[in-house]
């Protein structure tokens, strides 16, 4: 009887050290949303153009107004979500930190330079996580101890597709630019071919043909749900027609969920490629 009851003590202790075993393997994940009264939700990354400077997040109320320079910031009536914003700020007076806030959040961006100027060109990332259609980016210039006066922009949100994946181009004038991503299985998705059999798909194709409809953007992602294929992804960019303009900046995103966002920029000159499949330059080789 009492090997009987030792036994049976000895079981219940190697189930209940297996039990806890197994629970310590399991893998709990915290959730990765952001707080809502953050300006990442709305603007995820702030860098310089060249990537040399990038802002910190700075947690608490964006500073009041006070003695800094006055700055300006040409900033396009709709941005694309998860897309990049290409920014000049600039002020008669030199600066040398630029704050980018949102009202009604309890942080903000602050981008301080090497030396104070009297233009910058900034890349702005907007988030994937974007609550709102339209928002107000505040934008103020200064020095190391003071703060000049904001300028608010009232923003329209593009929702595009996002995902696993998403890449897009912007660009800044009338021409029309196209996208072209091929995934792993060797399919090219691009203007005439908008979807994957593995999921991907373009689902903005702006300027088509010089018909300028506003946007000026393109975007292609796999959205949540899908098993996205891993392997090796070709992104590039091809200038179709410049329907007039003299020259054309672009901004290219990838965004590969968990992962920072990746940034490049070019330009672009003469009368374009009318390109189809195959065309256009190479910007990333990425994998996923």
């Amino acid at each position: 009887m009492r090997e009987s009851i030792m036994r049976r003590c000895a079981r219940l202790a190697t189930r209940a050290a297996l039990l806890a075993a197994s629970a310590s393997c399991i893998d709990w994940k915290q959730s990765t949303a952001l707080p809502e009264d953050s300006v990442r939700r709305f603007v995820s990354l702030v860098q310089t153009l060249d990537g040399s400077r990038t802002a910190q997040l700075v947690d608490r109320v964006a500073p009041s107004p006070g003695s800094g320079a006055p700055v300006t910031a040409e900033l396009p009536s709709q941005v694309l979500r998860g897309g990049t914003v290409q920014t000049t700020v600039s002020s008669s007076t030199p600066f040398s930190r630029v704050v980018f806030s949102v009202p009604g959040n309890t942080d903000h961006w602050e981008l301080t330079l090497p030396q104070p100027v009297t233009s910058a060109t900034v890349l702005l990332v907007i988030s994937v996580e974007m609550p709102k259609t339209t928002f107000t980016l505040q934008v103020a210039g200064g020095g190391t101890a003071n703060t000049g006066p904001y300028q608010s922009t009232d923003l329209g949100v593009i929702f595009v597709g996002t995902g696993e994946i998403q890449t897009n181009v912007t660009w800044d004038t009338k021409a029309d630019v196209d996208l072209h991503l091929i995934d792993p299985s060797g399919k090219e998705i691009y203007y005439a071919s908008r979807n994957s059999p593995t999921g991907g798909q373009l689902d903005l194709d702006s300027n088509a043909g010089c018909g300028s409809d506003g946007p000026r953007a393109e975007n292609i992602f796999w959205g949540d749900g899908i098993v996205v294929p891993h392997g090796e992804y070709i992104l590039r960019v091809d200038y179709w027609s410049s329907c007039g303009a003299p020259a054309t900046n672009y901004t290219v995103t990838i965004n590969l969920r968990g992962q920072p966002p990746k940034i490049f920029t070019g330009r672009v000159t003469g009368t374009g490629t009318s390109g189809g499949a195959g065309s256009g330059k190479t910007i990333s080789v990425f994998t996923y």
